[in-house]
């Protein structure tokens, strides 16, 4: 499925706002996969797959339409390239071991 979506959503760029809203800021506006918009809110500082699958399984309960499968297939497929991007910067953790085996 394709609409629009945010483009860069991650977690600095999500703020608390009245009422304890959570508001998106500095979007990106695009036309793609909003499973794939979410994936780096999947992401982000998981370092196993039961992590990845517990987190992609909350969001998906959290976002309307949002389907955990899709998501953690996005996940595996980026986080082979978020993982050599950490490991090239010196990272070589548990997390980055685990990013680029998904």
């Amino acid at each position: 499925m394709t609409r629009l979506v945010h483009g860069d959503l991650h977690p600095a760029n999500v703020l608390h706002g009245p009422g304890g809203r959570l508001v998106a800021i500095d979007p990106r506006p695009a036309w793609g996969d909003p499973d794939f918009d979410a994936v780096d809110w999947a992401l982000d500082g998981v370092s196993c797959a039961a992590e990845l699958a517990e987190r992609a399984g909350r969001l998906a309960e959290l976002v309307p339409g949002l389907r955990a499968d899709r998501l953690r297939d996005w996940a595996g497929a980026l986080g082979a390239l978020t993982g050599e991007a950490r490991l090239r910067a010196g990272h070589e953790d548990a997390r980055t071991r685990f990013l680029l085996g998904s």
